[in-house]
């Protein structure tokens, strides 16, 4: 029963998380197109974003701080356990282990949290500046990937399926996808860097 009930508690939550990201998705659809295509603002438009974008580094900083500070603490909570393996015995050391992981992945979804909220307003600031990763040229880049990215994907899926079927190789194939985001990353640069696009990082 217990085991049933945890079943329906994931699901619940699942379904809790896939609202929130049909939400989200359907809320920055209308601003997508900014991430590809050249932002027109006045200078005072302008000024505006680039003092809200000063208002907002020191947050950001203290942000990023903390989210790396929580995802290398995170593993404290399992390392303590080690500290009472000779003090507790069978169920009791279950129950405490599964209390750590916990605690563990608690540590990493808020570290997470703070990661992506400071870099999304972050990003956002830069795509209406069109600054850092966000300059013309790069946007151009970004286009032209994102142009083609649905056949990029499909075939690695194609190359990681195919490979892992026909060599039953299942526990390396993985190593396909850090290759393929990698790659794509590199092409995106070349792209950026073909036009001419040579601004310092």
């Amino acid at each position: 029963m217990m085991v049933i009930l945890g079943v329906i508690i994931l699901l619940i939550l699942v379904a809790i998380g896939v609202s929130f990201f049909i939400a989200a998705d359907h809320q920055t659809k209308i601003y997508e197109e900014l991430e590809y295509e050249n932002c027109e603002l006045s200078n005072e438009q302008a000024e505006q974003i680039r003092q809200a974008k000063r208002n907002f580094s020191k947050p950001y900083t203290n942000m990023i701080i903390t989210a790396t500070v929580l995802c290398i603490l995170s593993a404290v909570p399992l390392l303590c356990g080690v500290f009472f393996t000779k003090m507790l015995i069978g169920s009791q050391m279950d129950h405490l282990m599964t209390g750590l992981v916990a605690g563990t992945l608690v540590l990493v979804a808020i570290g997470v949290f703070f990661f992506i909220k400071s870099n999304i307003t972050m990003d956002s600031y830069n795509i209406l500046l069109q600054t850092d990763d966000y300059t013309p040229k790069k946007k151009n880049g970004r286009r032209i990937m994102n142009k083609y990215a649905a056949i990029y994907w499909l075939t690695a899926t194609m190359l990681y399926l195919g490979y892992s079927f026909l060599t039953n190789n299942w526990e390396h194939s993985w190593i396909i996808w850090p290759i393929a985001g990698i790659l794509y990353g590199i092409i995106e640069k070349v792209l950026s860097l073909k036009n001419n696009d040579i601004a310092p990082e």
